[in-house]
Formats: C-alpha cells, structure tokens, sequence
C-alpha cells in the first residue's frame, strides 16, 4: 500500500487535500468551541449591564409597582433574580425564574446592584444572572462533535478526490502519453482547454509531438528510399553482371565460328577451300557481331546512371511514318500487308532519336515475327500508338521475359529466326527513361503493343 501511494501521484495528492483539510476543520471548530462561549458572555454581560441600567432608571419614575411586568422580562431576558430592598434592608420585592435544573447546573452567575429614590425614600435593587447560556452553548458544541467530525471527515474525502482528479488526472494523462512516445507511438493528443500551466505543458507535448511526428515520418520516408535506393543497386548490379554473362556468351559464338571458318580457309581444310564463299558468310557473321555490338553499347550507354535525354518537341505522326517506311520493303518480300491509321499534328516532348529507335524496333519485329501474308496494323490516335500484328501468338509465360536482355523465345538462339534479344530490352529502357507507358498482351488473332503518350503536346 505505501509503495502503491508513493507511486502514484493522485494518491499523494488525495492523502495530501484529505490531511490539510481535516486539520484545517478541525482547527476551526476548535477555536469557535473557544471563542465562540467567551464571545457570547460578553455579550450576555454587555446586555445584563444596559438592561440593569435601563431597569434603575424606571424604577426612579415609576416605582416597583407599576413596572413589574419590566422587572419580569429583564429577569427572564437575563435570566436572573432580582431584588429591590428598602434602606433598612427589608426586602420589598423580588423575582427569581430560575428553576431546580438551571440551580444545580454548575454555571457562571453575574452580580450587580444599583439605588434609585422613588417617593423620597432610597431602594437598592440586587440583580444575579446566570450565564448558564454560555454553559449550555458549550455543551451543544460538545455533543455536536461526531455529528461535526462526520461532517469534517465527508466533505475532506469528496473536496480531496476532486482536488485530486483536477490536479492529478492532467498530470497522469500526460505521464501516459509520455510513455507513450517513448514507444514512438504518436498516435495521441493532449487536451489543451486548460490556460494554466498544465494546459501549457499539454500544448507543448502536443507541438513537440508534431514535430517528432514529422521528423520520425521524413526519417522513415528517408530511410524507405534509402532501402529502396540499396535494392534499386543491387538490382542493377545484378542486371549487370547478368547483362555481361550474356553478353559474353553472345560474342563468344560469332567469334568461336568467324575463328573456325578462319582457321579452316588459312589451311584450306575441306570445304573451306572454296574461301569466296565461306568470307561472304564471315562477313555475314561479324556484320551481326556489329549490329550486336553497336546494340550492346545502345543499352548499356542507356542504362547508366550519368544518362540524360536531350528533350524537344517531337513530331510523333513523321516519326512514325518514317519507321512504317523502312520496313515496307520487308513487308512487301513476306507478303505482309501494311496499314497505317495516323492522327496528324501528334507531338510529344522526349528524345527523337530515341523515340525513333524505340518505335522502329517495335514496328520491326510485328514485320519479322509475323508469318507471310501476314497484317500488320499501326495506329496513333490521341497521344496513344498501337502495333498489332496478325498470325502469331506469344505463350503467356513468356510475355514478360521479353524484355529481359538476351531473352529469346526461340530457345536455339538461331540467327536465322530472330534477333539478339536486345531490342524489346532497349525498347523498354527508353520507355522508362520517357516514363511512357507500354504494354505487349496476346489478342484472338495475333499480339498487340500498346505504347502511351501521357504529356503529349499539341
């Protein structure tokens, strides 16, 4: 109980109201049962005085006789005996109304006399009064005392609890929303109606919560990016050393095959004796490494952190009626036919070059991927461009890892059949460094790519 009491501030504070405040009654009712019946003789002895006084002088005018109903009020107003004697002593009148309970009361009694002269005769006139009003005030006070000390004891405990929960309870709330914060949990607000200083201290938890709030969310916003900055490199590096890996595995073919057919015409080996032929196919082969190799410094150029887009106003519908033209002669050898729906005065703020690179190689492979006799369909209409070319499906597995550098779907990896697996990768690099939108999904007849324009300008 004592830890308990010492723990807690409310109950300090109850303990505390309660103990000052019983004293502080009890003290008071003390020094009214002593003031209190030595004012009131006072009083009674400032009264019994005048009417004395006032009593001598009507019995100078009017005499005894006349005025005894005056002698019994003063008796009974007083409380006292009153005797009026003549010189000799003798007594002539006398009034007494105490009775056997207040004689035997052990109180106070005052005396005083006085002499008047009524008919030329001298009288003196005796008075006693009993202070046993001052006795009995006493007693009530006494046997008031339980009823006084309940009264002490109730009206303590309720103005202690009530003192208690206006001081305390602020101060406990505020004591549970530190501990709170010591959790960071600033989920919380405390109440500010009071102008005092509690109110003052509430207000400043509330701003210094604020503005923890605010720096603990700028810290996990920082460190969220920071995160997300680590897993962005780690990423990239991956990307990189799998891009090189596939790189190297991409050159190391070409090469091992240029350095045979080589090595087979040098020594005149078989079937390469007849070196016009097998040069023209050497020429064929480095001609790919060239392409790949120019397709390879294209994307990894993109894909550094130092690259930046050299941005102007693009004329989007020319830009696509120049990729639909150099593939027309593609076309026309498979049998493919070609038709273009373009809205006019397109435009678009990014980087020509690029955005022709990208276009041209989209509308490319729909001509390459697609079987003879074949169509394929490029529209651009309101800032979004779509290539959808018929007779040819993608598994759904697939669809994804096209844009992964090096990925084929022709698992062989034959020249013949398709090329080096960077150009949907460059294709999306550029798209992401534009931030346009594109998407590649299967339709009931064929495969459609949809590339979206947002902040084109007219």
């Amino acid at each position: 109980m004592r830890k308990k009491i010492k723990e807690s501030i409310g109950a300090k504070t109850f303990l505390t109201m309660f103990l000052l405040l019983t004293v502080c009654c009890i003290l008071i009712y003390g020094m009214v049962m002593v003031f209190l019946p030595k004012n009131y003789q006072v009083e009674l002895q400032n009264q019994f005085t005048t009417d004395l006084y006032k009593l001598t002088e009507s019995l100078e005018k009017s005499g005894w006789e006349d005025i005894s109903q005056d002698i019994l009020a003063f008796s009974i107003r007083n409380n006292a005996f009153v005797r009026i004697e003549d010189e000799a002593g003798n007594e002539m009148l006398a009034v007494n109304i105490s009775n056997d309970e207040k004689k035997n009361h052990a109180a106070k009694t005052l005396s005083s006399s006085g002499s008047f002269t009524y008919k030329g005769k001298n009288y003196r006139l005796l008075a006693t009064a009993s202070l046993i009003a001052v006795a009995q005030s006493y007693d009530i006070l006494v046997k008031l005392i339980p009823f006084i000390a309940g009264m002490i004891l109730m009206i303590s405990v309720i103005a202690a609890y009530v003192c208690s929960r206006y001081f305390s309870k602020p101060l406990i709330d505020i004591c549970g929303v530190a501990k709170r914060m010591t959790r960071l949990d600033m989920t919380w607000k405390c109440d500010e109606s009071r102008s005092d200083e509690i109110g003052q201290l509430a207000g400043s938890l509330n701003e210094m919560s604020a503005q923890l709030s605010e720096a603990l969310e700028s810290l996990q916003s920082a460190n969220e990016q920071l995160q997300s900055d680590i897993e962005k490199q780690r990423r990239q590096e991956r990307q990189r050393i799998d891009f090189f890996t596939s790189v190297s595995h991409e050159l190391k073919t070409p090469i091992t095959i240029i350095k045979g057919e080589l090595e087979g015409m040098i020594y005149k080996v078989g079937e390469y004796k007849d070196r016009d032929a097998y040069l023209k196919h050497a020429l064929k082969t480095a001609t790919d490494m060239e392409i790949l190799v120019k397709d390879i410094l294209s994307a990894a150029r993109m894909g550094g952190s130092d690259f930046q887009l050299l941005r102007e106003k693009v004329d989007m519908t020319s830009l696509v009626e120049r990729c639909c033209r150099k593939v027309k002669g593609i076309a026309e050898d498979k049998k493919i036919k070609m038709l273009s729906h373009l809205q006019q005065n397109v435009f678009y703020h990014g980087d020509e070059r690029l955005l022709q690179q990208a276009v041209s190689n989209i509308i490319n492979n729909a001509v390459i991927y697609s079987p003879e006799q074949a169509e394929v369909e490029v529209e651009l209409s309101d800032a979004m461009l779509t290539v959808h070319n018929t007779g040819v499906h993608i598994k759904d597995e697939d669809l994804e890892q096209l844009f992964i550098p090096f990925f084929r779907v022709d698992k062989s990896r034959n020249r013949n059949t398709g090329g080096s697996g960077l150009g949907l990768y460059i294709v999306k690099t550029i798209f992401d460094h534009h931030r346009i939108s594109y998407k590649l999904e299967n339709t009931e007849n064929g495969v459609k790519f949809t590339v979206g324009f947002l902040n084109k300008s007219t």
